[in-house]
C-alpha cells in the first residue's frame, strides 16, 4: 500500500538564530522533539542523573508502601509479586523480587517468604483475579501482593484479599478504571491527585521507583545500626524524608557490589536494576522523553554490564553484542524472546530466566525461552497472512476474527496490521465456547481503550492505554454489539482524518549533507524510540547510478544514486527487491533513509537505509 508522506514542521528562524553554530538538520530535529531552550538542549544531550531522575517519595503513597513491606518482612509473613505476562510484567516482577530478594540477604529475613505469581494469558486472562488472591490465601497463606503492570482495574480481586486479610500495593500504570481499587496502596502516576511528576513511567519503571524506596529505607535503618529483623513494625520510623534518592550520585557503572547475608546494601545498588527497567520502557513502547530519556540512558549503560546470568545468556544467544546492545537490541532480539515466553507458553519461563543466578540452569532455561520464540515467529506469520486475506479496509476501524486465534499473538498481528493499513485495528480469537480474546492497536490520536469504553456493557473486562489495550467477550451476540459500537466510536472519531499509512520525515536534505559529522551529530539523539524516533529524511529526483539485489530470493535492494550536486551515495532496501525492476538506469527517484553505516572487513562507509521510495511525477512527464 502506498505510503503518505509527511514531513515535520522545520526549526523557526528565531531558533536557528538562537544556535547559528549548530547543523540546521539537527536544530530541527531537536525543534520537532519539543526542545527549545538552552537548558532543554543541555538536558536532553547530557542527561544527568543527580539533576534529572525523581525521588521516589514524589509518589504520595511510597512511605506507606515501603513501611508496609518492612512490616511483613519483619513478621516472616508470605510476600507475592503478582506480574502480568508481558516483557514490563516479568521484568517488573524480577525487579522486584531481586530487590526484595537483596533485603533478605542483607538483614536476614527469610528468603523463602518471598513468592511470584503470573497469570496464565489464556487460564487466567489479564491482571489480578479473586480466584487467584483465594488460591494464594489458602496455598501460599500470602499476607502482602505487590502488583506489577497490573492490579488497578481489579478492585473486585483486592476488596477480596483484604477480606481475607490480604493487603495489597499496586504498582501499575495503565488507564484510570471507572472506579479506582481504594482498599489497595496505589503506586500510580495516573491516580488523580497523584505528585509523582512522571506520568509515563511503564509498569516496571514504577516497580524501580518502589525498589528504590526499599533500598534506601534499608540504608537508612542500617546507618542507624538498627538490625530490622529485630526491631518492631511499629518502630520502623520510615518517613518520607528518609526515601531520597540523593545518595545515589551519577551512576557511575563500577564492579556489582553484591548484598550478601547481613551485608550492607552498597550506594547506587539500585542502579544495577536499570537494565530491566531499559527492556521494560522499550518494549511497552513508553516515550523516551524526560526522566524516561534518563533512565533509558543509563539502563543500556548497566544492560550492556549486566551481571544477571540469565539475561546474559539471552543476550549471547539473540546474537547480541555486549558494549553495543541499544533501543533496536531491546526491541528486535531481547525483548520478543522476554514476550514468548507468556504468548506461547507461560510467562514464568522468562522470569526463571531473569532471576537464574546458576550458568548451567540458566543456558538451559534460556534454550527454551528461545526455541519457543522461534515456534512464535512462525505462528505469528501464519496468523498475519490468514487476516490479511480477512480484511476489507473499508471502514475507519478494523477488527478481524479467527477461530482458533492465540489470544498471545493478537496483540503482534494488530501491531502489523496497523503498520500496513494506517488504521486502528483489533486483531481477536474466538475459541469453540463462544469466548473472544482481542488485542488493539492504534494510529496517533485514536483512544483504543476508550473506544472499548464505549463499549463496555458488552464486555467482560477490557484495559490498557491510548495505543495497545486487550478485551475479552463472552458469546457471539454479545461480541457483535461490542462491534458495533465500536465501529461507531470509530467513525465518529476519524470522521475527518484521511487514514492511510504513513511516513514522517524529519527534513528533506541534499546528499551532499550526508556527511560523517551530521551521522556524529545524529548518533547523539540516541536512545531512540517512542516520541523520539531515528531521525528520517528524504531526498528528491536523485538519479539512479547502479542497481542491484542481494540475499535469498534477490529481496533486497541495492543501489547508488546521484544528486544534483554530483554527490553519490550507496543505499540498501531491505525488502525492496522489486524495484530493481522498477527502476532504470538514469531513472530519478524520491527516496525516504535512515543514515547509516555499512561495515565490512575493517571498512567503514556511510550507507543510507531506504524507508519507503517513489517514483516522482516529474519523471513520469520527462518519460
Amino acid at each position: 500500500m502506498t505510503k503518505h508522506w509527511i514531513t515535520n514542521q522545520q526549526a523557526s528562524d528565531e531558533f536557528r538564530q538562537q544556535f547559528p553554530e549548530v547543523h540546521p538538520v539537527v536544530l530541527s530535529l531537536l525543534w520537532n522533539r519539543g526542545v527549545r531552550t538552552q537548558e532543554e538542549v543541555d538536558v536532553f544531550f547530557g542527561p544527568d542523573w543527580s539533576r534529572d531522575v525523581f525521588s521516589p517519595s514524589l509518589f504520595r503513597n511510597m512511605d506507606v508502601a515501603v513501611t508496609k513491606v518492612f512490616e511483613v518482612l519483619v513478621n516472616s509473613e508470605m510476600i507475592t509479586v503478582h506480574g502480568d505476562y508481558d516483557a514490563d510484567g516479568v521484568c517488573g516482577s524480577a525487579v522486584l523480587i531481586s530487590t526484595l530478594r537483596d533485603l533478605c540477604r542483607a538483614f536476614g529475613f527469610d528468603e523463602s517468604k518471598i513468592s511470584s505469581f503470573i497469570p496464565d494469558r489464556e487460564k487466567d486472562g489479564y491482571g489480578m483475579s479473586v480466584a487467584t488472591v483465594e488460591h494464594l490465601a489458602l496455598h501460599d497463606k500470602t499476607k502482602l501482593i505487590i502488583t506489577v503492570d497490573c492490579g488497578i482495574s481489579n478492585k473486585p480481586a483486592i476488596d477480596r484479599a483484604k477480606e481475607l486479610g490480604i493487603d495489597t500495593i499496586v504498582c501499575d500504570h495503565h488507564t484510570m478504571p471507572a472506579e479506582l481499587p481504594d482498599a489497595a496502596i496505589l503506586i500510580h502516576p495516573l491516580v488523580p491527585g497523584e505528585t509523582y511528576p512522571n506520568k509515563t513511567l511503564c509498569g516496571t519503571g514504577v516497580a524501580f521507583k518502589l525498589a528504590c524506596g526499599l533500598l534506601e529505607a534499608g540504608r537508612v535503618q542500617q546507618a542507624h545500626g538498627a538490625p530490622l529483623r529485630d526491631t518492631p513494625s511499629s518502630s520502623l520510623g520510615l518517613d518520607s524524608a528518609s526515601l531520597s534518592l540523593r545518595s545515589m550520585g551519577a551512576p557511575s557503572l563500577r564492579p556489582h557490589e553484591p548484598v550478601t547475608a547481613s551485608g550492607l546494601i552498597p550506594d547506587g545498588h539500585e542502579k544495577w536494576l536499570l537494565d530491566l527497567v531499559a527492556i521494560a520502557t522499550v518494549t511497552d513502547v513508553m516515550p523516551l522523553t524526560g526522566e524516561n530519556r534518563l533512565l533509558e540512558t543509563f539502563g543500556l549503560k548497566v544492560l550492556n554490564k549486566t551481571k544477571r546470568v540469565g539475561l546474559r545468556k539471552l543476550i549471547e544467544i539473540s546474537g547480541g553484542k555486549f558494549g553495543e546492545l541499544d533501543t533496536y537490541s531491546i526491541g528486535f532480539q531481547i525483548g520478543p524472546r522476554i514476550n514468548a515466553a507468556g504468548r506461547m507458553h507461560h510467562a514464568s519461563a522468562a522470569l526463571n530466566v531473569l532471576l537464574e543466578e546458576d550458568e548451567l540452569r540458566a543456558t538451559v532455561l534460556v534454550s527454551e525461552l528461545n526455541a519457543l520464540n522461534i515456534v512464535r515467529q512462525k505462528a505469528s506469520d501464519a496468523m498475519y497472512k490468514e487476516a490479511m486475506g480477512k480484511i476489507e479496509a473499508k471502514q475507519s476501524l478494523i477488527i478481524v476474527t479467527g477461530d482458533g486465534w492465540s489470544a498471545g499473538l493478537v496483540g503482534l498481528v494488530a501491531g502489523k496490521l496497523v503498520n500496513q493499513f494506517g488504521k486502528p485495528v483489533y486483531v481477536v480469537g474466538r475459541s469453540p465456547d463462544g469466548k473472544y480474546v482481542g488485542s488493539g492497536r492504534s494510529v496517533e490520536g485514536f483512544d483504543v481503550t476508550e473506544c472499548l469504553r464505549s463499549a463496555a456493557d458488552d464486555l467482560d473486562k477490557f484495559g490498557g492505554h491510548p495505543q495497545a489495550c486487550g478485551f475479552s467477550v463472552t458469546g457471539d451476540e454479545k461480541f457483535e454489539r461490542a462491534s458495533k459500537k465500536m465501529y461507531a466510536f470509530a467513525e465518529n472519531a476519524l470522521k475527518d482524518r484521511e487514514l492511510v499509512p504513513t511516513v514522517k520525515i524529519d527534513a528533506v536534505i541534499d546528499l551532499s549533507d550526508v556527511t560523517w559529522v551530521l551521522l556524529d551529530q545524529l548518533q547523539c539523539f540516541a536512545p531512540f524510540g517512542e516520541k523520539n524516533p531515528k531521525p528520517l529524511f528524504s531526498c528528491t529526483k536523485v538519479s539512479v547510478s547502479n542497481i542491484g539485489t542481494v540475499g535469498a530470493d534477490a529481496k533486497h535492494l541495492r543501489l547508488t544514486v546521484t544528486s544534483a550536486s554530483g554527490k553519490m551515495v550507496k543505499m540498501i532496501g531491505f525488502g525492496f527487491g522489486e524495484w530493481a525492476q522498477k527502476v532504470r538506469l538514469g531513472d530519478k527517484i524520491d527516496v525516504v533513509f535512515e543514515l547509516g553505516v555499512n561495515e565490512w572487513n575493517g571498512n567503514r562507509e556511510l550507507q543510507l537505509r531506504i524507508v519507503d521510495m517513489k517514483i516522482p511525477v516529474v519523471s513520469k512527464i520527462e518519460l
